[in-house]
């Protein structure tokens, strides 16, 4: 930056006094008009924060997300777009959540930001948590029971801590849970042993799910996923793309992401498809019934 001589800098200041002070008057009497007047632009800020959009917010593991657009709470709202116009989704589910993870790990605390700052726009919350508790306590064809007994424990703990607190939070909303199918039925087809192993692990699903339906207040709350996939029915035999197979086992086979091959153990896969997404989805809508804007 240049220097000017200390004289130069004093008067070129005095001369420059003169133009500013002018400036400086204009400008405090521009100030005041405003004030008297009021800004414009608050309005439509007001407005923006007044929003007429109507949320559905939709928590859980991977089933959410998996198939993307495919995915049923996009389903849902399709379905639900002409009974609540505008109907928008916020989907806070993340791939592998547990319970544990879902409570402690930001998605549960995410939840409540959403529903405090959207007081009175949300019409639905749907949940599924749960099935990846209980991952690590099947290994080939071992169930270990005292980790279910565990995971169990663990579960109820968290999923009621879960809803008291999104209860508090939205009062008034409808919080829709759901029960789960059963991912290791596709062993049913590697034979032997496979069969009662893959059949066995149906009353750890069915106890599981009475769980859920109970820790989400009861049939009216909760969609029967495990009734959609005709999970623990291995008595009706169906004619299949594997041959003659239990129907619990056929739509497992054909609503998962697994891979079933007769002869062998499935290809590990624990998600619904599209065509198990849209399952589920109508099992939403059956416990929903009609969808109200708040």
């Amino acid at each position: 930056m240049t220097r000017y001589p200390v004289a130069m800098a004093e008067r070129t200041t005095l001369r420059a006094g003169r133009r500013i002070i002018p400036a400086v008057l204009s400008c405090l009497v521009g100030m005041a008009l405003l004030m008297m007047i009021g800004p414009s632009r608050p309005a439509a800020a007001e407005k923006r924060t007044t929003s007429s959009t109507t949320y559905y917010l939709a928590l859980g593991d991977s089933v959410p997300v998996w198939d993307g657009s495919h995915s049923y709470p996009n389903l849902l709202v399709g379905h639900y777009a002409h009974q609540v116009p505008g109907l928008t989704l916020e989907n806070l589910a993340v791939s592998g959540a547990t319970s544990s993870s879902m409570l402690n790990d930001g998605q549960y605390q995410s939840a409540l930001t959403f529903l405090d700052q959207n007081v009175g726009h949300v019409a639905l919350i749907t949940i599924d948590i749960g099935g990846n508790d209980f991952l690590s306590c099947v290994s080939g064809m071992s169930i270990d029971q005292t980790c279910i007994t565990d995971a169990l424990a663990a579960m109820d703990s968290n999923i009621t801590t879960m809803l008291t607190g999104l209860s508090t939070a939205a009062p008034s909303v409808r919080i829709i849970g759901m029960t789960y199918y059963d991912p290791y039925l596709g062993d049913w087809l590697a034979g032997g042993s496979w069969q009662t192993v893959a059949l066995d692990g149906l009353s750890v699903v069915t106890n599981i799910n009475a769980n859920l339906t109970t820790l989400y207040g009861g049939s009216s709350t909760t969609a029967n996923v495990q009734a959609a996939f005709k999970t623990t029915n291995d008595t009706k035999m169906v004619q299949s793309s594997w041959g003659k197979v239990p129907i619990d086992v056929d739509r497992a086979c054909s609503w998962l992401d697994i891979t079933c091959h007769v002869g062998s153990t499935e290809g590990f896969g624990d998600d619904p498809n599209i065509k198990g997404q849209k399952k589920i989805a109508k099992a939403f809508e059956h416990t929903i019934g009609k969808l109200q804007a708040p």
